[in-house]
């Protein structure tokens, strides 16, 4: 399913992106395609290190995505992609900007505080 294009037009209009709320991890998790197309902003508490493991880049070129994690420790969040290769890991504190170009995905990870 092609995404929705944003548009920044009216200027005076503030621009908003879904966002899903703050999921407590019990353990690894895999995003989905449908997650991904229907929200773009996370927030997870992992409870303990996790592994998130993104959808196939094929399915996903263009999306940007907004990953925090609001652990209460010191708990890394391991991004992945399908093959199981690393992204990003934010920690306690810190979130992340994934994107993907529908080859690959990128990450760059920064603090929250």
């Amino acid at each position: 399913m092609p995404r929705e294009k944003i548009a920044i037009w009216p200027s005076d209009k503030t621009s908003r992106i879904t966002t899903k709320l703050t999921e407590t991890l019990g353990g690894n998790r895999t995003l989905t395609v449908d997650e991904v197309n229907r929200y773009q902003a996370f927030s997870f508490d992992p409870a303990a290190a996790r592994d998130l493991t993104l959808p196939s880049e094929a399915e996903c070129a263009g999306l940007v995505l907004f990953i925090s994690n609001k652990a209460d420790g010191a708990e890394i969040i391991s991004i992945k992609n399908d093959n199981g290769d690393v992204i990003c890991t934010p920690t306690q504190n810190e979130a992340a900007i994934i994107w993907c170009d529908g080859v690959g995905w990128y990450g760059l990870v920064g603090s929250q505080a």
